[in-house]
């Protein structure tokens, strides 16, 4: 007989394909799973051994009261018995055997002591029997989660059963045991009331007491964290009370949506959540609480950091508080944290400045490794400076670095405390300039209030007294400035400390506030000035620096917030740009570095500075020339640039050409040449700026010297064509024309007019070169565009008059445009040919001619013949190029420039149609096809290409002497 086997063998489950692969990430998700679950059944299975326990003991204590008490319910026939037999022998006439007894009920208190004690004791058990089976379903859980190897089998395990448990309520019957045994008590407490009542109603009643005192206080703890989530209380009618509170206030919104609607707040509160969602909610959410109580928590946190190598690590941690991820794609300050950090160094019993600074100095005592020393030493350093940057104008004369007060002794300068200096010393000026400027807003405040006070005849001893405290506090504190000076304190022949040290009797106390408020108005007019003093402080000390201080951008940043192009020491920052010139171009970095972004923060402050005179541009000019022509890195001037006025940039440069001497013509041509380089639309190498100047008529009419002359007049060209956007112009135009032709009287034109000065000005820069260009099948373009009428409305007519020449001169830009885009192509093509016809008259000795070549190149694409003529002015010209001097010129990098330019990616070339042109053309290639041969395959298939198309449309072609004439003969159509 075959044996029936009494276990099942685990089946062996095979995978689907693709599913091992992934084994690591499922491995990911069981080692999170398995701490989770094995720590809430580990929860479960302790809890219920103490309940077993509890259980077990209860019950038997129970049960012994319980062999006393079921007594009460049978008939107590002895007592019975003695009642017969002295009624006997009371009367000797009674039978002698008794009668059975007649009251066989027991009494109320009997029936209801045992029923509730029974009750216990039945509740009792049952919580014994399921804590025991909870046991054994947490051991079958484990152990059913760690029979399969494979990571991926085990993880899919764990899912199942884990769902598995929130399916069943597994959580709900944990629960359940616990309210048990605390029904179980509670009954056992009111039956021994029930007990006592017959035995003596004395300890009846305090018995009652005790079972109404543990009811009221479990009463209390069940329904305190339905309402207080951080009440440490709880019992298990808790949940179930919060559940029927959350499924019926989730009933009600879902039942009546209009309620929901009209009360969106209901949908937010936390009640809505689970217990714990709730507590969570309720915890981190933003509030005054919260912040309330992280000030407590980081005090006590503070107090508790007895030692430094305990101190280090919160150190550490500090400028991650204030700088840190503010969202999905942004780096920056955060301000969540200020307040916590402000009120750290503001605490006396904390003093965290004090305590930075006693961790810095602790590096100094000899007892540290280096490395210790090095890593303490720079967490320091990045917190003091975190410090300092929380410092803002904001009103308020309590600034972060006020609070360490040995900091400019403490920072002896070393190689790894180089760095830090600059920018620290720099936030140390800053957090003092923001604390003189809150002193002033608040004494301003101060003495606003006090002119209603002496005005309603109120006493001003209070307000005397504090304004005087507040004086004394901003004297101090300019005292401490680096640049007092600059910080005026007298006017009109009163001073401030003077004005703090007299005695002022009461009748005059108006007089004196009064002349206090005065000097006090004019203070904020130095403000701007201290700010330059310590940013170019600050520049300065990083012009030093082989490389950049710690953090040089966001100081900067920092110190320039709010900064106003007034009272700006020139000469000294003249200075500084010039040595930030000369280091830079000395480094020849590839890369961009501080001294770079020095001169991009400098340069502004000339460009917006209209007061400048001559002999200050002319030195500020000749040091950007020598930037521009030796830096070395496009990518570097594009970044000193980056903030300038281009438009200020470019006319500064180019009328220091009729400025300066004789033997710099040649550098400050060759500076317009890069400039114009990096402008966008052209290829660069590395960089391009951002966009063009602002072209006008007279844009072509620069003169640099030769050989630079042709060189940038052809990338001028070009960028003036680039910067021509058609489509945008017609609609700023058309937009134009709409407002003027709604608004017949001047009080109904209330739009503000759009600005046409710089659109009209490049109408202009594209009117002038297009003229000199003969073009295919076009009309002849005015001479020059006619300026736009300068807007008036002195008076009806004449706002009538500027409104018709101002609407005649719109409709002729707009009639323009259409010509304008039929020319744009082949005028590309002629500025092209225009520049090799230059480059080969000079033998080559344009500046740069290959690099412009190829720039000019790079937009080089025309969609329809031109006219033939200009199809054989630029084979003309490529041929010309092609014969120059081999010593002068590298003719196969020139000819690879054009024939890889988008004139020659069409195999149509539908440029092309003139027999001439296309016969001068394959002269030109042919004897270059044969030089390559041996050179690049990739240049030899496109010259062979090129000629196979040639020779294609070569049979296309008609001659000239075939094609229709015009009317007059002139030529053909």
């Amino acid at each position: 007989m075959e044996r029936i086997p009494t276990e099942e063998p685990i089946p062996v489950v095979v995978d689907t394909p693709g599913d091992e692969p992934c084994s690591e990430i499922w491995a990911v998700y069981i080692s999170e799973a398995e701490k989770y679950d094995k720590a809430l059944v580990d929860s479960w299975r302790g809890n219920m051994n103490g309940m077993l326990i509890f259980a077990g003991l209860f019950s038997a204590i129970l049960t012994a009261f319980i062999i006393e008490s079921y007594k009460t319910l049978q008939p107590d026939t002895e007592l019975e018995v003695l009642r017969y037999i002295s009624r006997q022998l009371a009367n000797p006439g009674l039978p002698p055997v008794p009668p059975p007894p007649t009251n066989t009920r027991p009494s109320r208190a009997a029936l209801a002591c045992n029923i509730l004690w029974f009750i216990s004791l039945g509740l009792s058990l049952a919580s014994a029997l399921t804590a025991t089976l909870v046991e054994q379903w947490a051991r079958d859980f484990l152990q059913r989660t760690e029979m399969l190897p494979s990571p991926v089998k085990r993880a899919r395990i764990f899912a199942y059963l884990y769902y598995g448990l929130q399916r069943f309520r597994m959580h709900a019957v944990v629960g359940l045991v616990p309210l048990l045994i605390h029904l179980s008590l509670l009954f056992y407490f009111g039956g021994l009331v029930a007990f006592l009542i017959p035995v003596n109603l004395t300890v009846a009643y305090l018995a009652a007491v005790l079972l109404a005192i543990i009811s009221i206080v479990y009463l209390c703890m069940t329904v305190l964290p339905l309402v207080q989530f951080d009440c440490p209380y709880k019992t298990p009618l808790s949940a179930i009370l919060w559940g029927i509170r959350r499924y019926s206030s989730l009933f009600v919104l879902r039942r009546f949506p209009s309620y929901s609607r009209k009360h969106r707040t209901a949908l937010q509160s936390p009640h809505l959540r689970s217990m714990v969602g709730a507590m969570v909610e309720t915890a981190t959410v933003r509030s005054d609480k919260r912040e309330e109580r992280d000030k407590r928590a980081l005090a006590w946190t503070m107090k508790s950091l007895a030692d430094d190598e305990e101190l280090e690590p919160f150190v550490v941690g500090l400028p991650n508080c204030v700088f840190g991820m503010i969202s999905a794609r942004r780096h920056g300050r955060r301000r969540k944290y200020d307040n916590l950090i402000l009120g750290l160094l503001t605490d006396p019993q904390i003093l965290l400045g004090s305590r930075i600074e006693h961790l810095l100095l602790s590096c100094e005592s000899g007892l540290l490794e280096p490395s210790a020393k090095f890593r303490r030493q720079t967490a320091c350093l990045k917190a003091i400076w975190v410090l300092g940057e929380m410092g803002e104008k904001n009103g308020n004369p309590v600034q972060p670095l006020l609070f360490l007060g040995g900091l400019r002794s403490l920072l002896p300068k070393t190689p790894e405390t180089a760095r830090y200096l600059p920018s620290i010393a720099a936030l140390a000026d800053w957090n003092n300039l923001c604390a003189l400027h809150g002193h002033v807003e608040k004494l301003g405040v101060l003495l606003r209030s006090s002119e209603g006070a002496l005005a309603q005849g109120r006493p001003p001893d209070l307000v005397l007294g504090q304004c005087r405290r507040d004086l004394e506090a901003f004297l101090a504190e300019r005292q401490r400035c680096n640049w007092p000076y600059l910080v005026t304190t007298s006017y009109r022949g009163k001073d401030l400390e003077q004005l703090c040290k007299i005695t002022v009797p009461q009748h005059a106390s108006f007089d004196w506030l009064r002349d206090v408020q005065e000097i006090i108005k004019i203070i904020p007019a130095s403000w701007n000035s201290v700010q330059y003093r310590v940013l170019l402080n600050f520049l300065q000390q990083s012009t030093d620096l082989d490389s950049a201080p710690y953090e040089f951008e966001l100081t900067s940043k920092t110190i320039q917030a709010s900064l106003k192009p007034v009272d700006v020491p020139v000469g000294h920052v003249a200075i500084t740009f010039a040595q930030n010139v000369r280091k830079a171009v000395e480094m020849q970095k590839p890369s961009i570095t501080h001294n770079d972004t020095i001169i991009g923060t400098l340069l502004p402050w000339f460009n917006s500075n209209h007061q400048l005179d001559l002999d200050m541009v002319d030195r500020v000019v000749d040091s950007g020339v020598e930037y521009i022509n030796n830096r070395g890195s496009n990518e570097a001037v594009c970044r000193a640039l980056q903030d300038c006025d281009l438009t200020r940039v470019w006319n500064r440069l180019t009328g220091r050409l009729s400025t300066c001497r004789p033997d710099l013509l040649g550098e400050v041509s060759k500076a317009m040449w890069h400039l114009a380089s990096l402008f966008p639309g052209l290829s660069t190498p590395d960089a391009r700026l951002s966009s063009w100047p602002k072209f006008n008529g007279g844009t072509l009419s620069v003169l640099p010297v030769a050989p630079y002359s042709a060189s940038v007049l052809a990338l001028l060209k070009m960028h003036i064509l680039n910067a021509y956007q058609a489509a945008e112009l017609r609609l700023h135009l058309q937009a134009l024309e709409t407002q003027l032709t709604a608004n017949e009287r001047p009080a109904l034109f209330k739009a503000e007019l759009w600005d046409v000065e710089t659109d009209w000005s490049l109408l202009t820069a594209v009117c002038s070169l297009m003229v000199p260009f003969a073009t295919q099948g076009q009309r002849p373009l005015p001479p020059t565009l006619q300026p736009f009428p300068v807007h008036t409305i002195a008076s009806v007519p004449a706002y009538r008059d500027w409104r018709e020449r101002a609407l005649a001169a719109v409709h002729d830009a707009i009639e323009l445009l259409p010509r304008f885009d039929r020319r744009v192509e082949e005028c590309r093509l002629l500025i092209t040919t225009e520049f090799m016809q230059a480059v080969a008259a000079n033998s080559g000795v344009a500046f740069k001619a290959a690099e412009t070549l190829d720039s000019l190149s790079t937009v080089l694409f025309v969609s329809r013949a031109p006219l033939r003529e200009n199809q054989k002015y630029f084979a003309t010209a490529l041929r010309e190029l092609t014969q120059m001097d081999d010593s002068t010129q590298d003719h196969s990098r020139l000819l690879s420039t054009v024939i890889n330019s988008p004139l020659f990616s069409d195999p149509a070339l539908p440029w092309l149609d003139d027999p001439k042109a296309l016969s001068i053309i394959k002269t030109v290639l042919q004897p270059y096809l044969t030089v390559t041969q041996n050179g690049p395959a990739s240049q030899n298939r496109k010259l062979e290409d090129i000629v196979n198309w040639l020779d294609t449309k070569e049979t296309t072609l008609v001659p000239d002497f075939l094609l229709p004439r015009e009317p007059n003969g002139a030529g053909p159509a």
